[in-house]
């Protein structure tokens, strides 16, 4: 029986950085003082590796061991670990900031992701995390329409998430675990379905996802540890 753990490991991931989730995540990361960095889901270590050069010390921890093992070879410190079953394989308050970029609707205890980030958090860190919005404007036409929403799946198929987030219920679940939300951004607004046009084709998009963040197709939240 495919487990949630065996998909994840199985799907490979890359960062594509003319996204405009990556670019506004960028700006935001920008504006923190330089610390240490966690990159949850690291892949081979191009997210860790870029802000390593610009002077934090970036550590890695990815489901894809051999993802993994590229990036320790590219030198950035990092681990396996699968999250739908392990601890984050660091000590606690070890991080200033921990990215979460489009992971935890792959994991089926969110609550204690949640917890885990919290404690790897040292006070007054953040933590940055991406998810897609269940609440799109694509999937709010879809729901009316009676389709099935982009980016949810009913079994371990096609992008393999197992959890769906609005931006509430993120800043809901965030504020339970002792965080304060400082940003909330969209990327952009799928207007026109994902499937024929998206914020790669055109740039010029993204300044929908900050006029109309709940709307946006995917979420970006900062949030600090008190």
């Amino acid at each position: 029986m495919l487990t949630a753990s065996a998909y994840n490991e199985a799907t490979k991931f890359t960062y594509e950085f003319r996204e405009s989730r990556l670019k506004k995540c960028c700006k935001i990361v920008e504006s923190l003082p330089v610390g240490r960095l966690l990159d949850i889901g690291c892949s081979t270590g191009d997210w860790a590796l870029h802000w390593q050069d610009k002077g934090w010390q970036s550590s890695g921890v990815d489901i894809d061991r051999e993802h993994a093992q590229l990036a320790r070879s590219r030198g950035i410190d990092a681990k396996y670990c699968d999250l739908n079953h392990d601890q984050l394989p660091f000590e606690k308050q070890s991080f200033d900031l921990i990215f979460a970029g489009e992971v935890i609707e792959h994991l089926i205890d969110t609550d204690g992701f949640i917890s885990e980030l919290y404690r790897c958090l040292r006070r007054g860190g953040h933590v940055l995390i991406t998810t897609p919005n269940l609440a799109s404007f694509e999937n709010r036409l879809r729901i009316l329409l009676g389709l099935y929403p982009v980016w949810v799946n009913y079994n371990l198929s096609g992008s393999g998430h197992v959890r769906a987030y609005t931006p509430r219920v993120l800043r809901k679940q965030l504020r339970e675990h002792g965080f304060e939300i400082v940003i909330q951004k969209g990327n952009w607004v799928p207007f026109i379905p994902q499937r024929f046009l998206t914020d790669i084709d055109l740039p010029a998009l993204a300044i929908t996802g900050d006029l109309l963040p709940n709307l946006a197709m995917d979420i970006i939240m900062l949030a600090r540890r008190d």
